[in-house]
């Protein structure tokens, strides 16, 4: 109302309850509009026939009924259809695949590649039990799937399997085949297309207020052809609104008692909420649905082509209570999963062979469950038998069924679909809110019977954690021991932190070992199983390490769980329960002495169905591909739209209130999108008349009269098409990093140093950051000697007015494992610690290095030559960091289960500990964590404003070490792991890569693009691979460099083109043709003593140090991997 072409006469008569029924009556006749479909909600019923323990009829039918009313749904087939004529049709997709990454140089993650003559007994005990369970589930897994033609081990010659959409994964493949092996339905016009609406189910109860009991159930649809990085968001409105699913009627009682003059037991109450909701889903797959499902749809889509369709269901995400009463099994019974039948008795085997074996006994929904159901039925409603009689238990618990059939084998069992199939795992219920929440909570009993106010040491040490990202670590609340209103992020964020807190908190050595090699194999578990794109690499992984915590959670359940009483923890059921039995104490005895209040007993109990199904999640991965594709966390966010609209009803019969809404904001949506686009019409007609209009073409064209009218005008072809996506605050993806321009905040920098004259962080503060600039700006303009500079050098660079100008952010653009632009926010007061790669020498005992940023600044400077405009300066980004070395008497890594360890390096050594450092080289920010165990120290620097930087509380003091969070987030994690997709590796030639005397075009526009595309010079000038000795020869190169036809071709062939090179180089041709000849030879495939070669013997990779203690022999380059990742 408040833009200035408003006019308050446009909406003199505007009547608010008339528009509104003309949204919901309002629908286009065309064919091909999203508008076309009726898709309206329905209110309808379903009737649910009421047994009786000891009444007999003549069939099921005769039996009484009830009618459950108000029961709102919308048609399947309508709300596809509506969903597929959208236009964001155009980018889905209908034709599966197999993904395949050809990569020559396979990352192996190195801590797997181990010496077998130098492990134990145990390991390879371990290694065998791994090599054992991955070749019976590669047989298993092959035998089973027709599609699976890929080796599982990623060496298939095609290249390296890829999962991350479900259309590229195994199951939408079988069924698309099978569905092109039928002949098409008659009167369809040769070449049509034929594809799968892959559906995606999910439901759950959800409070929609947060006083009171309103609830709503509802059942959501998602489209699997819509990209999981689209259809995840909340803001992107992917999820299709079905049905809301009503609750028993409050009448349920006075119906039965009305019928038989008895209330209704427990369990029939029971039985009749199962045949409920599989009544609402035969109320859904009507007969338009099946005749959908099996002739498919002829429809017009989005993106205007003809297809006929077939909608297949392949998941269903839900919570375990969900999962159990949707496959209508028996909740706490005997066979707990629904995938298999294995016994609960047997859950404790997890990830042996004979837990394999059992495994392979998959739930199938064939005659002889039918017969049980149909028996049982008849046993109920003919014969009058209870429903909880011996006889009915002894026909259906040995599979833990139901005398209930499910809607989906009534509908779809003739049509091959094995409903159990459908039930996925769910990691966030069933692990972060399942296993690990378990064991965080047995731990923390533990801490408690091991007194000594350990609980509130580790409040202490995770309230210390600092935060890290875009709320992907935050900052732990005061009291973490405390369980109330907690989410499933904020376990995930316990397990990633855990380590270093509770190192060191367990009085025995042996126990503390134990925790810390079972909370590692979880968390590397988690970090794998999360991860949104897979290989065979990383699937093979998942299970190996899926063995690795079977055995770790028996060992800390068999050896260290025994050596504490726990109680369970105070909570305020237990003071409840304390308070209830004072007040039963019998008042006329007189006042009773007091006495303390006893808690229950607990034991750890990982005997449950969600620790039994962490290895189906591999096969999982292999059939449906990552599982953020089905993870309840999608439907969890969809809840926040029902709880928007519950407000803007009048709490009475709010459910078709909500789907009124729901209905009327899509259709809002679509109406937007068309006013958006019309718009953006109009203004790029006028765009490119006015562009067209200033030139001398369509001025003749204008001229020319009607015998000439010239080439039509396109309105979208001057439409930015080729616009950068966007990052978080709008910066450019191309551009490696980015930092503000302002220069409101600077200081002279002899004033800086002189003001500071004994602080050791400044030492040669001048002398380095000059260095630094004249390697930078020698890196475009090569010169004599460049790196090795003296006074005379230094003397002639010019820094404007000598002032450095402070910035408060760095923001670095990288591209993550799974092929996606991410950005990491650099603050040196909160986020300083960065992650840069170290060079790749055989000296180099670890693959990155870290430094901890104190400043972001910039100098405007330029060096003096004779004839150079005097304002001919240049904008030079630095950081001023700290150094971080390896800690080389720790054995950290994968193998080690244990986090690397860094320490400042002292800044009264030999290395540089304090140095500047080209904001393009960093690859991202790191969570270090600090060593709480090892305490602080003020041996590494004396007070310095390198500490104030920080706003450190201990302002004269470091901790000793750190340690590195590599469970930060996915994409650190795959950095250490190796193998990830996106992260593409670097390597150098010993040469130019081309000529100096004929550089190619292409190469010279490489070459102008800039100080920030390139590392320091004086970084790249030293051969010593120490952090403090500012030498790093590794260069940041850019995505944009695939363009480079070169380039393209070397990376095919293996090796990938330094490009710019400090320094000269001669041009030898005959180490070139010895260089080429090996290229030739490791194309054929490395033989055994190269390999020997490139891996570096370990003294001791089995070695477990204790806690606190100092053991050399840290294994050499322990992960060969690249973990940069160019934009």
């Amino acid at each position: 109302m408040q833009q200035p072409g408003f006019d308050t006469t446009d909406v003199a008569h505007f009547d608010c309850s008339r528009e509104v029924a003309k949204l919901d009556n309002y629908r286009e006749d065309v064919q091909g509009s999203p508008l076309s479909a009726d898709d309206r909600w329905i209110k309808g019923s379903v009737r649910l026939r009421l047994p009786k323990e000891g009444v007999r009829y003549e069939s099921e039918e005769a039996a009484p009924e009830v009618v459950v009313d108000e029961v709102y749904f919308r048609p399947l087939v309508d709300v596809f259809s509506a969903a597929l004529q959208q236009e964001c049709v155009r980018d889905w997709t209908f034709i599966p695949y197999k993904l395949f990454w050809l990569n020559d140089t396979t990352e192996e993650p190195s801590d797997e590649d181990s010496d077998p003559s130098s492990s134990s007994s145990a390991s390879q005990t371990a290694d065998q039990e791994h090599q054992w369970c991955r070749a019976f589930q590669h047989s298993s897994t092959s035998s089973s799937s027709t599609s699976s033609s890929s080796s599982q081990d990623g060496t298939d010659s095609e290249g390296i399997r890829v999962y991350s959409e479900v259309w590229e994964a195994d199951a939408w493949l079988e069924e698309d085949a099978a569905m092109r092996a039928r002949p098409c339905e008659a009167g369809d016009p040769p070449g049509l297309e034929r594809a799968i609406i892959a559906g995606k189910l999910y439901s759950d109860s959800t409070h929609v207020s947060s006083f009171g009991h309103a609830y709503l159930w509802p059942i959501y649809g998602y489209i699997l052809n819509q990209s999981k990085y689209v259809r995840g968001r909340p803001t992107a409105f992917a999820a299709h609104h079905l049905a809301y699913v009503p609750s028993l009627p409050d009448t349920i009682q006075d119906a039965y008692i009305k019928i038989y003059g008895i209330a209704a037991t427990a369990a029939v109450l029971t039985f009749l909420k199962r045949e409920l909701m599989q009544q609402i889903w035969l109320l859904l797959m009507d007969d338009h649905f099946m005749y959908a499902y099996v002739h498919g749809i002829l429809l017009l889509c989005g993106d205007k082509v003809l297809r006929r369709l077939f909608i297949r269901f392949f998941i269903y995400a839900a919570d375990y209570p969900e999962k159990i009463l949707l496959a209508c099994l028996r909740y706490f019974a005997k066979c707990p999963c629904p995938r298999c039948r294995i016994n609960k008795d047997k859950i404790i085997e997890m990830g042996t062979r004979n837990d394999l074996y059992r495994r392979n006994q998959s739930r199938q929904d064939n005659d002889d469950v039918l017969y049980r159901i149909l028996m049982t039925r008849r046993w109920i409603f003919e014969d009058g038998v209870p429903l909880t009689s011996a006889y009915i238990a002894r026909v259906l618990d040995p599979l833990s069924i139901t005398p209930t059939r499910s809607a989906f084998s009534i509908r779809l069992r003739e049509h091959g679909l094995n409903f159990y199939s459908l039930f996925v795992p769910d990691l966030m219920h069933e692990f972060e809110l399942g296993v690990w929440k378990s064991v965080w909570i047995h731990l923390l009993r533990i801490l408690f019977a091991a007194g000594d106010d350990k609980i509130q040491e580790l409040n202490k040490r995770f309230r210390q954690v600092p935060s890290f990202g875009r709320s992907t670590v935050r900052r732990f609340s005061a009291n973490v021991s405390g369980q109330s209103k907690l989410a499933a992020r904020d376990f995930e964020a316990r397990l990633k932190c855990f380590m270093p807190t509770f190192e060191g908190l367990l009085p025995l050595r042996g126990d503390n070992r134990i925790v810390l090699d079972m909370v590692f194999n979880l968390a590397m578990w988690h970090a794998l199983a999360k991860l949104r794109e897979h290989t065979d690499i990383s699937i093979t992984g998942l299970e190996d390490k899926t063995v690795d915590c079977g055995m770790s959670v028996r060992e800390f359940a068999k050896k260290t769980c025994t050596n504490y009483v726990t109680v369970e923890l105070p909570s305020k059921d237990s003071a409840a329960r304390g308070r209830r039995k004072a007040a039963m104490t019998d008042k006329s005895k007189g006042p009773q002495p007091r006495t303390l209040t006893t808690r229950k007993l607990k034991v750890f109990n990982y005997t449950t169905y969600k620790f039994h199904a962490m290895p189906d999640y591999a096969p999982t991965i292999r059939m449906f591909a990552s599982v953020d594709n089905y993870s309840t966390q999608v439907g969890e966010l969809e809840h926040r739209h029902v709880k928007r609209f519950y407000v803007r009803t009048n709490r009475n019969r709010f459910a078709y209130q909500i789907a009124q809404h729901m209905r009327r904001s899509e259709k809002l949506r679509i109406i937007k999108l068309r006013v958006d686009a019309m718009r953006a019409h109009r203004s790029a007609a006028s765009a490119s008349i006015a562009y067209e209009a200033s030139t001398v073409e369509v001025l003749k064209v204008f001229t020319s009269g009607p015998s000439s009218p010239g080439p039509a005008l396109d309105p979208t072809s001057r439409a930015d098409a080729t616009a950068p996506e966007k990052l978080p605050y709008t910066t450019d993806p191309l551009s490696r990093y980015h930092i503000s321009d302002s220069q409101r905040k600077h200081d002279d920098i002899t004033a800086l140093v002189s003001s500071n004259p004994t602080d050791p962080a400044m030492k040669d503060f001048v002398v380095k950051l000059k260095d630094h600039l004249l390697a930078r700006l020698d890196d475009r303009d090569p010169g004599p000697d460049i790196g090795n500079y003296t006074a005379r050098d230094r003397n002639r660079l010019l820094i404007r007015n000598n002032r450095a100008y402070w910035h408060q952010v760095l923001r670095v653009n990288y591209t993550s494992y799974d092929r996606q632009r991410a950005q990491d926010l650099i603050n040196p007061t909160s986020h300083p610690d960065i992650l840069l790669r170290a060079p790749k020498t055989k000296a180099a005992q670890h693959p990155y290095w870290y430094a901890r940023v104190l400043k972001v600044l910039h100098v405007n400077a330029r060096t003096f030559t004779s004839g150079a405009d005097s304002d001919d300066f240049e904008r030079i980004y630095v950081l001023w960091v700290r150094w971080f070395r390896l800690d080389t008497t720790f054995a950290g890594g994968i193998k080690a289960k244990r986090l690397h360890r860094l320490q400042f390096v002292p800044a009264d050594g030999h290395e540089d500990a304090f140095d500047f450092i080209n904001p393009a080289d960093v690859l991202r920010g790191t969570h270090l964590i600090p060593a709480f165990a090892h305490g602080l120290t003020k041996d590494l620097l004396a007070p310095s404003i390198a500490r104030l930087a920080m706003n450190d509380l201990e302002a004269d003091a470091d901790y000793k070490f750190h340690y590195v969070n590599l469970f930060a987030d996915r994409d650190m994690f795959m950095r250490y792991y190796g193998n990830g997709v996106g992260h593409k590796a670097l390597h150098f030639a010993s040469q130019h890569a081309v000529d100096d005397e004929d550089l190619d075009t292409e190469w010279q526009d490489m070459d102008e693009d800039g100080p920030d595309a390139r590392p320091t010079a004086a970084s790249a000038s030293s051969t010593t691979p120490q952090p403090g000795s500012r030498s790093d020869n590794v260069r940041c190169a850019d995505d944009v460099l695939n363009l480079v036809p070169q380039l393209a071709r070397a990376r095919q062939s293996g090796t990938v083109i330094a490009i710019g090179d400090e320094g000269d180089h001669e041009d030898d041709e005959d180490e070139e043709r010895a260089e080429n000849e090996e290229l030739e030879a490791s194309a054929d495939g490395p033989d055994e003593g190269d390999e020997e070669e490139d891996v570096a013997p370990d003294e001791d990779e089995n070695a477990v140090p204790d806690e606190g203690s100092d053991e050399e022999g840290a294994r050499e380059d322990e992960y060969d991997v690249e973990g940069f990742a160019p934009l």
